[in-house]
């Protein structure tokens, strides 16, 4: 039974170290492949930023801001053969903060020097039917041609494709800022994206920047929160809950713990008498049982800290093993075709202490029984 119970919070306590590593590496997945590609914070006017150069210069100081450029992202049409899809036109170069540089597929980001190149998000250009070395129409909606009454359309060769893999792939198009310029008139006139460091600081961040920008004129301020808040909030409240559930598994195996070493102090009281009445105080009892309880928690969480890391730490391989076994692919449905995983050691530490207590405290009970235990009554 001693094995048992030890086994059982082990197990328990790897289940909870395993979920939230594997939650962990996710959600730092999805921070990577969606807010790694989007602008963090954008910063628009009707007018153009006055020193634009140096309120660049000034916004890079502050503490929290990794990058800061200018913005240019517009909404258009895009059309090749019998397939037109809406896509978001981001005006760039080889100076790009955000991770599309990393993650080119095809051609690179010089090919945009020649204003008639554009490059295309993989499923964009799965869903267009256009590759590389083939041409694509982009319509902006907004200008119209007064004598034709026609909306603007430009056309660009697809010189390559990028792949950040998430849904971002679906609807972005690459093109140079000259050719934004030409194909876009800002609504909002020059704006300034900046990349920051911990991007969860975003609303202190904004503050500080509006006051170190200190415009004269209405700033328009956008942050990610506004399109992704949601998507993360949800994310981590199903971190929290998964994590909860689990932890009914190192719930029921301390309980179990404590029913076992109860019926033990049961099965020990004439045991327990015999050295009540050799001098043993009702604390020398207590002690003996809680040293037990202590020793199979502190066996059971180190046992499950070892199962745990070394589970996390092998689980695209393990669920590799399992997918060869049954002939099954449990990544199709994702970006990723592995599962990500992130060892954080507070958190270890926190589910540690957790149950460490709970076992000290469900343990207390049958101690307390055990030490509550009347010679006199056994020994008649």
């Amino acid at each position: 039974m001693t094995i048992l119970t030890t086994l059982g919070i082990a197990l328990g306590t790897a289940v909870i170290i395993i979920v939230l590593s594997v939650m962990n590496g996710f959600q730092e997945e999805l921070k990577k492949r969606i807010l790694g590609a989007i602008p963090h914070i954008v910063f628009e006017q009707p007018t153009a930023f006055k020193d634009f150069e140096n309120i660049l210069n000034l916004i890079e100081i502050h503490p929290n801001v990794e990058l800061a450029k200018e913005y240019l992202e517009g909404e258009g049409v895009i059309n090749a053969g019998q397939n037109t899809l809406g896509a978001i036109f981001r005006g760039t170069d080889t100076t790009e903060i955000s991770i599309f540089s990393e993650n080119i597929l095809d051609g690179s980001l010089k090919t945009l020097d020649d204003n008639t190149n554009a490059i295309l998000g993989d499923s964009l250009s799965l869903s267009l039917g256009s590759f590389p070395a083939e041409r694509v129409n982009v319509i902006n909606a907004n200008q119209i041609n007064n004598f034709t009454n026609i909306p603007k359309l430009v056309v660009f060769n697809v010189s390559g494709t990028f792949s950040v893999g998430s849904e971002i792939d679906q609807n972005y198009v690459l093109i140079g800022k000259k050719s934004f310029r030409k194909l876009f008139m800002k609504e909002y006139g020059q704006g300034i994206e900046v990349k920051l460091k911990d991007v969860f600081r975003v609303d202190d961040t904004v503050k500080d920047l509006k006051e170190i920008i200190n415009s004269d004129f209405y700033i328009k301020t956008t942050t990610w929160k506004e399109k992704y808040g949601g998507l993360f909030r949800a994310t981590q409240l199903e971190k929290i809950m998964v994590s909860l559930l689990m932890g009914l598994i190192l719930l029921t195996a301390i309980f179990s713990m404590m029913m076992s070493i109860n019926m033990f102090v049961s099965d020990k009281r004439r045991e327990i008498a015999i050295l009540r009445t050799m001098g043993y105080s009702k604390n020398n009892i207590l002690q003996i049982f809680l040293g037990m309880v202590f020793i199979l928690g502190i066996v059971g969480i180190l046992l499950g800290n070892l199962l745990g890391v070394l589970f996390s730490s092998n689980i695209t391989e393990f669920f590799q093993i399992l997918s060869s076994v049954f002939g099954i692919s449990m990544m199709s449905v994702y970006y990723v075709d592995y599962f990500p995983s992130i060892i954080n050691p507070l958190q270890v530490l926190i589910v540690n202490v957790c149950a460490l207590v709970l076992i000290v405290f469900f343990g207390l009970f049958p101690a307390l029984k055990g030490a509550s235990t009347k010679p006199g009554q056994v020994i008649r």
